[in-house]
């Protein structure tokens, strides 16, 4: 059985602290999340997903820039919070030189961003994270029960596009008429 144990006593600070090492060592998923994240640092620091977010977003057919700005969104989440930083402020100045209203892009970019969280056509830092809890959860019932960490790309393939879509119609169906014409120049 389990039993549950108080971590805000003498003992429990005592027991927090010597089994500090152990905890973290014996931890799954933690090595595959290192590695992961070692990764996707060298791909973000050398600006390569940067530039791949730019190329997508900037040679998006007019038509479909809504759409390219929240799908550039939900993919973003593969360099943690990249999207953030670049993607939705780029969204906003992309709206403004397409002569549409800058929020809108912006919005847009949010929602792709915030909306699409760890859904990916790449596996990203959460999918080894989230098989190593599973993995963990799962050896409570069979000990040699392993789960990959691609265990759920099909359904986070499939996300990707779906919330992409919902994105744009939120977008273009709501957000946009709400706004109103914009007036300004883009000088300001």
């Amino acid at each position: 059985l389990i039993q549950p144990v108080s971590l805000a006593t003498v003992d429990g600070l005592h027991r927090i602290l010597t089994e500090m090492v152990t905890n973290f060592t014996s931890f799954a998923p933690l090595g595959t999340v290192l590695v992961s994240m070692l990764g996707i640092g060298v791909m973000e620091s050398s600006g390569l997903i940067g530039a791949a977010l730019r190329l997508l977003v900037l040679s998006a057919p007019k038509r479909l820039l809504t759409f390219v700005i929240v799908l550039a969104g939900v993919l973003s989440n593969t360099a943690s919070e990249i999207g953030y930083v670049l993607l939705v402020p780029l969204g906003g100045i992309i709206f403004l030189g397409a002569g549409r209203h800058p929020i809108a892009g912006l919005a847009a970019a949010f929602a792709g961003v915030s909306g699409g969280y760890s859904a990916n056509l790449l596996l990203g830092t959460v999918d080894p994270l989230l098989a190593g809890l599973s993995e963990e959860a799962a050896r409570i019932v069979d000990d040699g029960y392993r789960v990959n960490p691609a265990a759920n790309y099909y359904f986070m393939a499939a996300s990707t596009f779906l919330i992409a879509a919902a994105g744009t119609w939120v977008t273009e169906r709501v957000v946009i008429p709400r706004l109103g014409t914009y007036d300004g120049d883009g000088e300001e």
